[in-house]
């Protein structure tokens, strides 16, 4: 193993695209001896041992994988023995098949991949589900995504539960079960240098639970997974996105920080629930100390701590909203044409979502415009709505901190207006993003 500096090699920004604003590939050399980070799919992480590499995650495959293989080969000529899925979201790992033909070509044995017990029922998931998904992330990506094939969800040849020890002749690696942002995330221990890669479970900023196109997320076992993680006194910190966290005191405060966060919302929002409040009335009704959720470690830039809340009243209320009139709704052609005929005066309505408007108060503006828009361009004064409503969508979009409220309001004004996800990028707000 070599033995230079830590040191950042270089840092690549993605082109600007709704994905490349979200993920940063970034090169560290060294963060203890021997372990190096790839450039890949967040903090990609290549560990030397006497007996050969383990990667942990393969990237989402194409160039990006195959610039991690060219990395990789900047630093050592050894053998890949062991590809670890740190989680099952898509795009990790849809590059091995790359990394087992590489050793393939090298004549090499083909790399054993190691996953959570859980990530076969997602990939299996996944896949029933492949056109909901690509819907999904081309509107909190905002690009064009298509329904992924199998082969993009390459299955672990090994799981485990809790945790996993592998013998790499001389360094020991821990992976360690960290269920956290997914079921089946995992962390990466190394005990002699008391390095930890903390996985999804660590994102330096508020944990991302509550998000608006995904399932449930317990912040309650997200906060019992960090408290796990920081019993292990850790001396470094590789986060999932952005550099290695190494001061006693930021090591500290990126657990505790959370965990404190976490259980002050769970505690917060279930007193407001026994009072008999509604989501809505909860949602404005939370105070959000600054002590937690001003810190460095809890920056709303892609989780927010409103999803969070939303998160916790969905885990104990199923999906109705207490108002009698969505439990067994009409059609929503048939509601909005109601709706329509109701309103005397429709221009009138317009008059004050333009207003409203003006006055800066745009989430006012969409609810009000609403009444129009829903029944969709079957006039004129609706279809002005309709537009409206898009306008509406782009200029709430730029009071948002949180990346995915920017990019869902985004596409949903593309959407409103017939226009392909991503069409209109280059009218975006301006994004200051840096997990750092």
């Amino acid at each position: 193993m070599k033995a230079e500096t830590n040191r950042t090699i270089e840092q690549r920004v993605r082109p600007n695209t709704g994905l490349g604003v979200l993920v940063r590939s970034e090169y560290f050399t060294d963060l203890v001896p021997g372990v190096h980070t790839l450039g890949g799919q967040g903090n990609s992480l290549a560990i030397e041992t006497p007996r050969g590499v383990i990667v942990v995650d393969a990237g989402p495959g194409g160039s990006v994988t195959r610039a991690m293989i060219a990395r990789l080969r900047e630093l050592t000529p050894a053998p890949v023995f062991a590809i670890a899925y740190s989680h099952g979201h898509a795009g990790y790992n849809a590059g091995a098949p790359l990394w087992i033909e590489h050793a393939a070509e090298r004549g090499e044995p083909r790399p054993l991949l190691i996953g959570q017990a859980g990530v076969p029922a997602r990939y299996r998931r996944y896949l029933e589900t492949a056109p909901l998904q690509a819907w999904l992330n081309s509107r909190q990506f905002r690009k064009a995504f298509r329904t992924t094939p199998a082969e993009q969800f390459p299955m672990p040849d090994q799981t485990f539960d809790s945790r996993l020890v592998i013998d790499g002749g001389g360094r020991t690696v821990e992976l360690l079960a960290a269920p956290s942002e997914t079921d089946d995330a995992i962390a990466v221990w190394l005990p002699q240098e008391r390095f930890l890669y903390g996985g999804p479970s660590m994102i330096r900023s508020i944990p991302n639970v509550g998000t608006p196109l995904r399932t449930i997320r317990d912040p309650l076992r997200w906060a019992r997974t960090l408290e796990r993680l920081h019993a292990l006194a850790p001396q470094q910190v590789l986060p999932e996105f952005g550099d290695p966290i190494t001061d006693p005191r930021d090591i500290h405060d990126a657990f505790q920080i959370p965990i404190r966060a976490l259980r002050y919302l769970r505690e917060e929002v279930v007193k407001c629930m026994n009072a008999g409040m509604s989501e809505r009335e909860i949602l404005h009704h939370i105070d959000y100390p600054e002590a937690l959720f001003g810190h460095k470690f809890m920056r709303p830039i892609y989780g927010a701590p409103d999803y969070i809340v939303r998160e916790i009243w969905r885990m104990e209320n199923g999906w109705w909203d207490r108002n009698p009139t969505h439990l067994h709704p009409a059609r929503p052609a048939e509601a909005a044409a109601a709706v329509l005929s109701a309103i005397p005066d429709p221009q009138g309505v317009l008059a004050e979502a333009r207003r409203l408007q003006a006055a800066g108060e745009f989430q006012l503006a969409l609810h009000v415009v609403d009444l129009l828009a829903e029944a969709g361009s079957v006039c004129d004064t609706t279809r002005a709505a309709v537009e409206l409503k898009a306008t509406l969508c782009r200029q709430r979009a730029a009071q948002m901190p949180s990346v995915v409220s920017r990019q869902l309001l985004l596409s949903s004004a593309e959407d409103l207006l017939g226009m392909p996800i991503g069409s209109t990028a280059a009218e975006d707000p301006p994004a200051d993003f840096s997990w750092n």
